[in-house]
C-alpha cells in the first residue's frame, strides 16, 4: 500500500497501553515509542563546516575587486598652455588657451582661478592644481603658479596595431 494515507498503524507492543483513534477505531502507536530523527550524516556535517569559511573567504577576496571610477573635476591644464600665458595677454587670449575659468568671482572680477582635482579610483591617489591669473585693465598683470605643479602625466606607450 505504497502512498496510502494515513499510513497503516504499527503493531502494538506488549505492555504498551492500547490507544485507539476515535475516528477510525484503529489502534495508535504511543508517542514515546516513535523513532527519533535519523542522525545527520558525517559527510554533510563536514561539508557544512567547510562551507562557511569558504563563503567568508570568497566574500573577503571579492571585496578587493570593486571597480572605482576615476574622478576628475575642474580644468585640466596642459603644461604647454600654462607656459604660454604671459603678462600683457587679454582675457580672450587667456580663455582661448586655458578655457573658461573654474572660478570667476563676481566680487573679484580681476581674478580668475583655474582649479583641477583628479583622484585615481583604485590607488586613491589625489592630484590637485591651482592656477590664478590677475588682470588689470583687461590684461594679465600677474600669474600665480606653484613651482613644479604642472607636469603632464606620462602617456602609456602605444601598442602596435
Amino acid at each position: 500500500m505504497r502512498g496510502h494515507y494515513p499510513p497503516p498503524a504499527a503493531p502494538l507492543q506488549l505492555g504498551a497501553p492500547a490507544v485507539t483513534d476515535e475516528r477510525t477505531a484503529k489502534p495508535m502507536r504511543p508517542v514515546a515509542d516513535r523513532p527519533a530523527r535519523a542522525p545527520a550524516r558525517p559527510l554533510a556535517q563536514a561539508a557544512a563546516r567547510l562551507l562557511l569559511p569558504f563563503a567568508l573567504a570568497l566574500a573577503a577576496a571579492s571585496g578587493g575587486c570593486v571597480y572605482r571610477v576615476n574622478i576628475q573635476q575642474g580644468n585640466f591644464l596642459d603644461a604647454k598652455a600654462v607656459e604660454q600665458v604671459a603678462v600683457g595677454m587679454t582675457r580672450s587670449q587667456v580663455r582661448f588657451l586655458l578655457g573658461t575659468p573654474m572660478i570667476a568671482d563676481a566680487f573679484h572680477p580681476e581674478r580668475w582661478d583655474y582649479l583641477y582635482y583628479a583622484k585615481e579610483g583604485r590607488t586613491q591617489k589625489v592630484e590637485r592644481r591651482h592656477f590664478v591669473i590677475y588682470f588689470e585693465e583687461e590684461k594679465v598683470a600677474r600669474i600665480e603658479r606653484p613651482a613644479g605643479e604642472f607636469k603632464n602625466p606620462a602617456l602609456p606607450a602605444p601598442t602596435g596595431a
